[in-house]
């Protein structure tokens, strides 16, 4: 019985196998159909067969049907995308667009064999609805792949046109003739609709956003269940707290207590960091995200993840790619003795010998100083240009300062006798997993132009040692963008190009120097990396990442500046 029972699982396995493979297979076989009756619109039908069909048929109604036949066989190639997609929509249209063909083969030329072509297909796809169990999308764009397959089908249809009636003297009575003698005129009539609904699609498929307007930026109930879900995590990193900002949709996990935070940007579906939550839920998630995605027809795109998650990602099939560096300061290790520290000495003596005082304000606390904070954040804006970041950093929002720990420095006591607010930022704590001490973040920083020289340097000090007095081990400093990127000759092109930039692209951002000024804390450096489907363009996608947190082109090249909001 053992043995027998074997070869029946196998077999069973394997017709399951095969029924999953159905909507490829029918995909691949629409697509085919739908070239051959393009290519049987276009090149002359058989004489004898013409002739029969034109004593008992009107020259218009043949060439209408010689005309529907080449509308039904690039409605099959569009179609034969959503078969591949799994959409139920697409399934009962082929059912029609196969029906409808098999019958305007007959009437265009009793072209009986692709009539039976086409019938078999549709009886064929029948039995196999189950398989095509996503839900439609109207209007959904396609994919490039797709769309050059089209394009690619459509010119060639279009040539061989022209090549088959080479001989045709092109005049323009023909597009109004209607003569089985004359067959040219179908031609350029079907040639010249097709032609225009190729770039019809084209121009949607490339300016489309797949999802966009259905996963805006997430409400305030979302930004307060995700705020919750923080609160509960027993893993996220502290860029999990950008979700507050309320500028990205968010997904849940069936739980409610796990989210990953992301924007949509053309096809490509970004998710800024890692699922923050609980442990458990976090692959599950990932692959939520990427079938959502997907079933919009765009690409789930990781950005800025840690090397912690790369074995998902790697068995999702992701590409990986190193996008820089973090500076993580070891808060155990961390200490201002020695001469190597000199400099770090230096910058709490000279601040507080010119009268400066830190102080960790609980979240809650922006709400209260929201004057003299806009006013040093406004004066921090006015000495530099571009506009507020989003996306993946923070900016000036009262609300979401306010969700946060704040670190500020005082002043020296003017002659009213009060402590102006010199310069302020916004901490960002994470969780780690089975209780292990967690991390915190450095966030939106911003001090006056006239703070005493080193006032940043005397605030992230007191900050990390706040941040060891308060349990955590790590004290992130930030992102150094291409850093630790290598030019060798063997690296990827995205590596070597990278690097370049690191080295020589000072006049554009000063990358060398952000990654100096963080070295004076003498942090561990960390890899981070943005991943996605093999097919996407990873220099588009960090191109995309960009953008986004820029505001667009305008805010990428500087070309615009935006206050801030309260």
């Amino acid at each position: 019985m053992k043995r027998d029972a074997q070869p029946r699982r196998l077999a069973t396995r394997f017709a399951a196998l095969v029924y999953e493979l159905t909507p490829q297979i029918f995909a691949v076989a629409a697509f085919t159909a739908g070239a051959v009756m393009l290519v049987s619109a276009v090149t002359p039908a058989f004489g004898e067969r013409l002739r029969v069909l034109d004593r008992v048929a009107h020259p218009l109604m043949i060439d209408l049907s010689h005309f529907a036949a080449s509308i039904a066989g690039f409605l099959l190639l569009f179609v034969s995308a959503g078969l591949w997609r799994r959409r139920r929509g697409a399934y009962w249209a082929a059912l029609l667009v196969l029906g409808g063909g098999a019958v305007f083969s007959l009437l265009k030329g009793l072209d009986w064999e692709e009539a039976a072509q086409l019938t078999a297909i549709a009886v064929l796809l029948i039995p196999f609805k189950g398989a095509f169990n996503r839900r439609s999308r109207l209007g959904e764009p396609l994919r490039p792949g797709w769309l050059l397959l089209l394009m690619a089908a459509v010119g060639a249809m279009i040539w061989l046109g022209f090549f088959a009636y080479r001989d045709t003297a092109y005049t323009d009575e023909l597009w109004w003739t209607f003569l089985t003698d004359r067959q040219a005129s179908g031609f350029l009539r079907a040639g010249a609709v097709l032609a225009i609904l190729t770039l019809v699609v084209a121009a949607r498929s490339l300016l489309t956003a797949p999802g966009a307007g259905q996963h805006g930026p997430a409400s305030p109930a979302e930004v307060e269940r995700a705020r919750e879900a923080l609160a509960q995590a027993d893993e996220a990193a502290p860029e999990g707290w950008l979700a507050m900002l309320g500028d990205k949709a968010l997904l849940f996990s069936p739980s409610g207590r796990s989210f990953i935070a992301y924007r949509v940007r053309g096809r490509r579906w970004i998710a800024m960091g890692e699922p923050a939550g609980l442990a458990s839920e976090r692959r599950d998630l990932l692959w939520a995200f990427a079938e959502m995605a997907d079933s919009y027809g765009g690409a789930a795109v990781f950005y800025s993840v840690g090397e912690g998650l790369l074995g998902d990602l790697a068995t999702m099939g992701l590409a990986v790619r190193k996008v820089g560096e973090t500076a993580v300061v070891e808060i155990a290790a961390f200490t201002l003795e020695g001469k190597p520290r000199q400099n770090l000495r230096t910058a709490i003596n000279r601040a507080e010998r010119e009268g400066a005082s830190f102080e960790m304000l609980p979240p809650g606390s922006a709400g209260a100083l929201a004057e003299p904070l806009r006013a040093v954040s406004d004066a921090w804006l006015d000495e530099h240009t571009g506009q507020e970041k989003a996306f993946s950093l923070g900016r000036f929002d009262l609300d979401y300062l306010d969700r946060t720990p704040l670190a500020v420095v005082w002043g020296a006591v003017d002659e009213a006798g009060r402590r102006p607010l010199i310069a302020f930022a916004n901490l960002l704590p994470g969780s780690a997993a089975q209780g292990a001490p967690g991390e915190v973040a450095i966030d939106l920083m911003r001090h006056r132009p006239d703070a005493p020289p080193g006032v940043m340097d005397y605030l992230f000090i007191r900050s990390i040692q706040w941040a060891g007095a308060q349990g955590f081990a790590r004290f992130d400093l930030g992102l150094a963008p291409l850093s630790g990127l290598e030019d060798r000759r063997l690296a990827p092109v995205f590596a070597r190009v990278g690097a370049l930039v690191f080295e020589e692209g000072g006049a554009l951002y000063g990358f060398q120097g952000l990654r100096t000024y963080k070295s004076k804390f003498f942090p561990v450096w960390r890899s981070r990396f943005i991943a996605a489907p093999a097919a996407t363009p990873l220099p588009l996608a960090l191109l995309d990442v960009a953008l986004l947190t820029s505001g667009g082109w305008a805010g990428l090249l500087g070309l615009r500046r935006r206050r801030p909001g309260g």
